[in-house]
């Protein structure tokens, strides 16, 4: 699924969200959780967008800090949707 979100520096940042298996999504969810509720560190949001997304390390570096914070939450959304709708 496509996701779209305003950045800071870059206009629009259009992401393709991967269709994750159990164990990956389980992995992504402990993943925010952790950067999110726990240890709070960015790194974690970075590694949750990596998993996520079809994004490589190159390309992710080239957004902000809060573009990689929002486009991991965007992500949460997307995996986690998925058991609502059955």
């Amino acid at each position: 699924m496509k996701i779209e979100l305003k950045g800071e520096n870059k206009k629009k940042i259009q992401v393709e969200v991967k269709d994750l298996n159990l164990d990956d999504r389980g992995e992504f969810n402990d993943l925010y959780a952790k950067a999110t509720f726990g240890d709070l560190k960015w790194s974690l949001f970075a590694k949750s967008v990596l998993l996520a997304t079809e994004l490589t390390e190159e390309e992710l570096n080239e957004y902000t800090d809060v573009d990689i914070i929002n486009i991991s939450k965007e992500c949460y959304f997307v995996v986690n949707k998925k058991k609502l709708k059955k």
